[in-house]
């Protein structure tokens, strides 16, 4: 069991406009760390009340993405709680990088992207420990920063593919499954394809399409195909649909990540994922040839071929799932996540205690 890291460890994480997928992450993970024997506290809306507290956490462990703590991502409170933190003698900063900036591609862009860099920028300087959510990530921030991939937020629920199937009346056809909101990252075009090349390989009414997500972006295919798009839905019914599914489509632009919650529900629910290998794909998930398969960004025959070959092999199919599954547990569940926190936290706790103290002395 792990030590609690020290008299408490906070997870903070501030929301504006409502709870989304970090604030269910950040919940989840206070669960797995108390699990593992961590003692935790969530603050969801700032530090202030650590000004009431009788007693310092050892950590405050923050949950980063800037558009969730300010308008346009301009969040220069954040700045102001880490210099407050660095005036409080055994008090740590750690900070959990799940979104860093926006990608600078016009002049709104541009404006955004250099107040977030150096926002995020000075906060890297002021923690103690850095984590995110991607290697790539990881490398780009530097400064010791370590590879922490999420795990997911949709706990699977105890059925099986043909009851799930049952249940959503799916009958034989070909289950396609895509996840996920409207957004640029989303390759969406290769997944049309595919379920275009899906429709000839296997006839369209043998094929359905489940569009699964609050936000889910429409589909441009044939109308012969079934397309189901549910809209907001519960865990367990989100759950429900992942297990009545043959395969998952999860082309993104800038390849397949670990910071992808989509792919974390697919690999724990054991339904096969296709991806693309990109710039942000992580070693981990490009070395699981046998869990996920993945073919190049840019190159969308090979997308479209790979995905039909895979429907047209039954075993296969059964065997991606279930290695996607044991990959999940193995490397990405939340007993696995809570444990990799610890260490990082612990591991500071035991050999950066007295550094922390006497530097924050001076």
């Amino acid at each position: 069991m792990t030590r609690a890291l020290g008299s408490c460890g906070i997870v903070v994480y501030r929301f504006t406009g409502g709870i989304d997928a970090i604030d269910e992450y950040s919940r989840r993970l206070i669960g797995a760390l108390r699990a593992n024997g961590s003692e935790v506290v969530y603050m969801s809306n700032g530090l202030s009340p650590l000004r009431s507290r009788s007693a310092d956490p050892a950590w405050v462990l923050l949950q980063y993405n800037a558009f969730r703590y300010g308008k346009w991502g301009f969040a220069p409170g954040l700045v102001r709680d880490a210099l407050l933190l660095q005036r409080r003698r055994g008090v740590r900063l750690s900070i959990m990088i799940h979104e860093a900036w926006v990608p600078m591609t016009d002049w709104r862009s541009t404006l955004m992207g250099i107040w977030q860099r150096a926002q995020l920028r000075t906060l890297v300087c002021l923690a103690d420990r850095v984590m995110t959510s991607t290697e790539a990530l990881a490398r780009e921030i530097g400064r010791g920063a370590v590879h922490t991939p999420i795990a997911s937020n949709i706990t699977p629920v105890p059925t099986s593919r043909a009851a799930a199937r049952e249940r959503l009346d799916l009958g034989d056809k070909l289950t396609v499954a895509l996840f996920g909101r409207a957004h640029p990252s989303r390759a969406l075009d290769y997944a049309e394809a595919a379920i275009t090349a899906l429709a000839d390989a296997h006839g369209a009414q043998r094929l359905a399409v489940l569009n699964l997500g609050a936000d889910a972006p429409p589909l441009h295919v044939s109308p012969e195909v079934e397309v189901r798009s549910p809209g907001c839905q519960t865990e367990d019914e989100l759950s429900l649909g992942l297990a009545a599914s043959d395969v998952m489509l999860l082309p993104f632009a800038d390849g397949i990540s670990t910071r992808r919650g989509t792919l974390m529900a697919a690999l724990a629910h054991g339904v096969p994922v296709l991806g693309l290998n990109g710039h942000n794909t992580d070693a981990v998930l490009a070395q699981a040839a046998d869990a996920i398969v993945l073919t190049p960004v840019g190159d969308r025959a090979a997308f479209v071929r790979a995905v039909v070959e895979l429907t047209r092999d039954p075993a296969r199919m059964r065997a991606t799932g279930d290695a996607g599954r044991r990959l999940y547990e193995s490397r990405f569940g939340w007993p696995v996540l809570a444990g990799t926190v610890a260490s990082q936290l612990d591991t500071m706790d035991h050999a950066g205690a007295a550094t922390v103290a006497a530097t924050k002395a001076r």
